[in-house]
C-alpha cells in the first residue's frame, strides 16, 4: 500500500507543479519577469519529474506474505532446451523458450520507510534466465536472459536502486534460487520479507530436485 500512496502524493504533486507553472509563464506582470519565468520553467520540469516517477511506481504490485506471484511450467522441446510459459498474479501468461539446466526469476523489490508502509515491498517482474551446470557450456555458450518488464519510455528504476542517499526508499533485486528445469515441471514463486521462495509444486518438478 505504500507504494500506491507514494505513487499517489507524486501525482498530486505534479498537478500543484502544473498550475502554479502555468499561472507563472501566462501572467500578464512584467515585474521579475525573468525570475518568474525560470521559475515557471523549473516548475515544468519538476512536474514531468513527478509525474515520470509516480507513472513508474504505479505499476508495481503489492501482495501478502508468501502469496504467489509467479508459476511457471516447463515443456522440453530438446536437449537443455526448453518452453517456459510464466503467468503473474494478474493471471498474464508469457512464453518464453530457455537454453540450460537451471532457471532463475529476478525481481525488482522497492518500499518505502516504516512511516508510510511496514508490509511487503512492492514488486515487478524484471527477468528470466537459464544457466547450465557445465562451467565450459555456461563460458562458450551464450546464456538464455528474457526481459519481462516491456517497454519502458524512462526507467526511474536506478534512481532508486541501492542509493544510500535516499533513505526512506528501499529499492534492491530480489532472486529465486536456481531451479532445475525438467518437462512437465511446475514451480512458484512466492515473496517473503525476507525475499522470493522458489518451490516446486507437481512431481515432474519434484524429481527434478531430488535429482539435482
Amino acid at each position: 500500500m505504500g507504494i500506491q500512496i507514494l505513487a499517489a502524493i507524486l501525482g498530486v504533486i505534479a498537478l500543484i507543479l502544473l498550475y502554479v507553472s502555468a499561472k507563472t509563464l501566462f501572467s500578464k506582470d512584467w515585474f521579475m519577469k525573468w525570475l518568474r519565468g525560470s521559475f515557471g520553467f523549473f516548475a515544468i520540469a519538476l512536474t514531468a519529474l513527478c509525474a515520470i516517477v509516480a507513472f513508474n511506481l504505479v505499476h508495481y504490485s503489492t501482495v501478502e506474505e508468501g502469496q504467489v506471484i509467479a508459476t511457471l511450467r516447463f515443456s522440453q522441446v530438446d536437449e537443455q532446451e526448453f518452453d517456459v510459459e510464466l503467468v503473474g498474479r494478474e493471471d498474464k501468461k508469457q512464453l518464453f523458450r530457455i537454453n540450460g539446466d537451471q532457471w532463475q526469476l529476478d525481481v525488482r523489490l522497492i518500499k518505502v520507510s516504516a512511516f508510510f508502509d511496514g508490509g511487503l515491498p512492492a514488486y515487478k517482474l524484471d527477468r528470466l534466465s537459464g544457466r547450465f551446470l557445465s562451467l565450459e557450456q555456461e563460458n562458450q555458450t551464450q546464456r538464455t536472459a528474457h526481459n519481462l518488464l516491456g517497454e519502458q519510455l524512462v526507467d526511474t528504476w536506478p534512481w532508486f536502486a541501492n542509493k544510500k542517499w535516499l533513505n526512506f526508499v528501499q529499492a534492491k533485486y530480489g532472486s529465486a534460487t536456481y531451479m532445475p528445469m525438467a518437462n512437465g515441471a511446475i514451480y512458484q514463486v512466492r515473496l517473503f520479507h525476507d525475499g522470493l521462495d522458489a518451490a516446486a509444486v507437481n512431481d515432474q518438478a519434484k524429481q527434478a530436485l531430488g535429482d539435482w
